[in-house]
This record gives C-alpha cells, sequence and structure tokens, in this order.
C-alpha cells in the first residue's frame, strides 16, 4: 500500500504527522489546506477519502504543500520530492511538480 511505502521510505517521518506552529510558526499561514499522513489516514476512516483518486489528490497535496513552502534548495524540499519519485516510480502516478 502506498501509504506504507511513504511511512517506510527513510524521509517518510516528516509527512507521519501534521505541522505544529512549534515547527514553523507561519505554516498554516502560507500552506491553505495542510496535509499529512495521519490526517490522510483518519480522513480514510471518516469516509472523507473514499476512492483512490481522492487518494492520490492528497499524497500529491502533501507532497506539493512541503515543496511550496520549502525553499528547493532545502533539506525538506529535497526529501520531499524525494519520497515522491520513489513511490510514483513503484506504483502510482502521481502529477509531475
Amino acid at each position: 500500500m502506498l501509504h506504507s511505502q511513504i511511512s517506510q521510505h527513510r524521509n517518510g517521518n516528516i509527512f507521519h504527522n501534521p505541522i505544529k506552529d512549534s515547527e514553523a510558526p507561519d505554516y498554516h499561514e502560507i500552506v491553505k489546506r495542510p496535509m499529512d499522513l495521519k490526517t490522510i489516514k483518519t480522513r480514510i476512516k471518516d469516509g472523507g477519502i473514499s476512492n483512490s483518486d481522492d487518494y492520490q489528490r492528497e499524497v500529491y497535496l502533501m507532497f506539493a504543500n512541503a515543496m511550496m513552502y520549502n525553499r528547493p534548495k532545502s533539506d525538506i524540499y529535497r526529501m520531499a520530492q524525494e519520497v515522491r519519485l520513489s513511490i510514483q516510480l513503484h506504483n502510482i502516478s502521481l502529477p509531475v511538480l
């Protein structure tokens, strides 16, 4: 499952939980729709994500947020790009950023 692949990737831990204000004080001002693996899992359980298209959209949003908020040469940007490319190569086609 894609969720497990992201979670188990060497850089996947940055996507496990929502971003806290203490980690990035301006994050929620810049990123209008934050997304992370925990939120995705909750949305699946609650019925907010009911098909693979919705799921792919939320995963794409998670990576897009990380790459939008962080500078292209930053570690977080590179980690997000690496995880995204890794899962894209293995089993899912996400839109190219």
